[in-house]
């Protein structure tokens, strides 16, 4: 609000004419319902038009807002919303923006829940975990490969019954699948009788490298 400018002063013994407090009058209406112009109603009291803050503010109930709200200060301390808490004390909590080399636009979810820092979350691209990560879902982990298309590859887990441990080797190399292990024995020949749990089978030797399973008296059990 603008400051009051008045178009008539009197001093001791001037000669006032009704002209001129009308005048005046009209400079404090003018004023008054000037932009930004304060109404109230009940215990409401609004503001139309610009309303500049150049001093600290208090607000002890709900500020409601229907418009943008423009914080033009160099971006720090003073120039950002804080939060003081439940301890009035020295520790507060600040919502600050880096200097925008554009418009930006950050839409807050249609959700309840608890802000995450970039410290906490998954990066996008490159980073280090340093702890346990758990992810949710049975297929939590899905690979693109060097082609973005509609193939992935997809890492699924069997739901499990108690807590399971799956060690990787301290070694480089590329992961069998269950369907790439030979499991039974196709071609067997030679003199070497063999014991099996039904008792002797005849004279043979093995093509396999399963070779130490047979030796174990597994492979026949």
């Amino acid at each position: 609000m603008a400051a009051l400018s008045k178009t008539y002063s009197f001093t001791a013994g001037t000669t006032i004419v009704a002209a001129q407090m009308n005048e005046n009058f009209d400079d404090v209406v003018d004023w008054a319902t000037g932009t930004p112009t304060l109404s109230t109603s009940g215990s409401a009291t609004t503001v139309s038009g610009t309303l500049a803050v150049t001093e600290a503010a208090t607000f002890d109930a709900l500020v409601s807002c229907k418009a943008n709200i423009k914080i033009t200060h160099d971006l720090g301390a003073n120039g950002a919303i804080y939060w003081e808490g439940a301890t009035d004390n020295a520790h507060e909590t600040y919502l600050m923006a880096t200097d925008p080399t554009a418009d930006r636009t950050i839409t807050l979810p249609d959700a309840t829940g608890t802000v995450a820092l970039t410290s906490t979350v998954m990066p996008l691209s490159g980073g280090t975990f340093t702890g346990p990560v758990t992810f949710d879902g049975a297929s939590p982990i899905v690979l693109e490969g060097a082609t973005a298309n509609t193939y992935e590859t997809t890492l699924a887990v069997t739901d499990p019954t108690a807590d399971r441990i799956i060690t990787l080797p301290d070694a480089t190399g590329t992961m069998a699948l269950t369907s790439d292990i030979t499991t039974s024995v196709t071609a067997v020949t030679g003199t070497a009788p063999i014991v099996s749990s039904g008792g002797y089978t005849p004279a043979i030797s093995v093509t396999t490298n399963d070779a130490q399973l047979i030796l174990n008296n597994t492979i026949f059990n």
